[in-house]
């Protein structure tokens, strides 16, 4: 009796397991509705071939959510064909488009620990990019989340990093070296904001060592001036005269139009309509006379 009941729940898992793959249930287990082409023509049959080439043209229609379950059907049903890593790689592109943003990175660093030699790496180094860049973009209500935390663009600028260094004649390399530099420039503002919140609240030691770390990571981006001039208002504060006039001799050799300009940079910053055209701030100082008084004592720039 016993061996009866164990073979007709045998069976019962069996029928089962038919009425699922009747229904069109996928063997991946992604969507437990029926596959089907953009014409909705039946998949469940069909070869990696048409299945990648199904999955792509939902893709370029601009349709990723669709195109995921195809391409996690070939990588399943056909893992050792030659379209499983194209559909792997295409995964990437196709969670971005979507919005998960976490998932493409997930999909990324599967294929790379996968696929290392893959000749199309270098795109899924770019994509894993875009995906931290992207996770650190403006929200549904225009909130900036640079005021709370650039972990994020951080990441973004690492994986742009590796792609310029690893690949330097990648097709994606340039715009890879234009994200970082817009990188470099945000999370140095972020930095900028705690060196004035510290400054603000006379925590002179911790402006100036956050103001000092500005000037060494960030070469080049806008804050580097105003953190420049903030070392020389905090050593000035400590009591520290000869670091606060080798800072000031620094700020007024590479930024020789910051002081000149001081206040209309704060204005253009502070998101107001410009009066004029800022020159280059290390640009040899225009003739004629200064647009602010460079002669302003130290806490007249203190955007409090």
């Amino acid at each position: 009796m016993r061996k009866i009941v164990l073979a007709l729940g045998v069976i019962a898992i069996l029928v089962m397991a038919g009425c699922a793959s009747d229904k069109g249930i996928s063997e991946t287990g992604y969507s437990n509705k029926p596959l089907t082409d953009r014409q909705g023509h039946k998949l469940e049959s069909a070869d990696a071939k048409r299945l990648y080439e199904s999955a792509r043209d939902f893709l370029m229609h601009g349709q990723p959510s669709r195109a995921l379950p195809l391409y996690a059907e070939v990588s399943a049903r056909f893992p050792f064909s030659e379209y499983a890593p194209q559909s792997e790689l295409e995964t990437v592109a196709a969670h971005y488009e979507a919005g998960d943003y976490d998932q493409a990175i997930d999909a990324a660093d599967r294929f790379i620990k996968q696929h290392p030699r893959n000749p199309h790496v270098d795109y899924v180094y770019y994509m894993r990019g875009l995906s931290n860049y992207a996770r650190n973009n403006p929200g549904l209500l225009g909130s900036n989340p640079d005021k709370r935390n650039v972990d994020y663009l951080k990441q973004a600028f690492n994986d742009f990093s590796l792609l310029v260094e690893n690949y330097p004649n990648s097709d994606y390399a340039k715009d890879a070296q234009l994200h970082m530099i817009d990188i470099r420039n945000r999370v140095a503002a972020f930095d900028l904001r705690i060196a004035e919140y510290y400054y603000k609240r006379r925590a002179y030691v911790a402006s100036a060592r956050r103001a000092e770390s500005i000037v060494k990571h960030y070469q080049g981006s806008d804050s580097v001036p105003r953190a420049l001039e903030i070392m020389e208002q905090s050593y000035a504060k400590l009591n520290l005269p000869d670091l606060a006039e080798d800072t000031r001799a620094i700020l007024q050799v590479s930024y020789p139009n910051y002081l000149l300009h001081r206040d209309e940079f704060y204005r253009q910053q502070a998101g107001e309509a410009p009066n004029y055209t800022l020159p280059d701030l290390g640009a040899p100082p225009a003739a004629g006379k200064p647009a602010s008084d460079p002669a302003s004592d130290d806490d007249s720039s203190d955007n409090g």
